[in-house]
């Protein structure tokens, strides 16, 4: 049977860190690429939380603190595999709605060819970026940290954050620019 204290910090453990599993499992797909890599980034992350669930000192701050053990893995694995690319997928968007018309249908069923198209333009210049400006990328578009809480996951300053993200947004733009001008050059 188990004790009062297990009890509680089980509880604990469900309430601050296994309600950000979905949210954890996202950013690690979008880091990984990989699902099988993504499970285990993620079943990491929550047993090295629970094993470190006494460091949480501020209840409010459970996802971006789970959010920096899930960051802090990832890069150590990273290092290791260093001759392995790390890759970033951006394929997040299901925007197929539930009932629609005919005629949306049709104009949907029309546009989704150029959103798959443009969903992997901006996953490979995603892919391009260094890892420092790529996990920024992710944190604020994929797992939708603020600037505040990024900066706390990065263990760097508000400003820092800020200007990675500016740096990310135009080197995306610039490739983006250059993909695009490439494609329409008539051969």
């Amino acid at each position: 049977m188990k004790s009062d204290a297990e009890r509680l910090r089980l509880e604990q453990f469900e309430n601050q860190v296994l309600i950000y599993v979905k949210d954890l499992h996202r950013a690690a797909l979008r880091l990984t690429d990989q699902l099988s890599d993504a499970e285990d980034l993620v079943q990491e992350t929550c047993l090295r939380a629970f094993k470190s669930l006494e460091q949480l000192r501020q209840p409010a701050a459970a996802k971006a603190w789970v959010f920096s053990i899930l960051r802090s893995i990832f890069l150590r694995q990273a290092e290791r595999a260093s001759s392995r690319p790390v890759l970033v997928s951006l394929e997040d968007i299901d925007a197929s709605p539930l009932s629609v018309s005919e005629a949306r249908r049709d104009a949907y069923e029309n546009f989704l060819p150029i959103q798959q198209t443009l969903v992997e333009e901006v996953r490979r210049a995603t892919l391009t970026l260094p890892l420092v400006y790529r996990e920024t990328v992710v944190l604020a578009h994929i797992a939708g940290f603020s600037y505040r809480e990024m900066a706390q996951i990065l263990g760097v300053p508000v400003g820092t954050v800020m200007s990675r993200l500016f740096r990310a947004r135009r080197m995306l733009r610039a490739s983006l620019r250059e993909s695009r001008s490439r494609s329409e050059t008539p051969r």
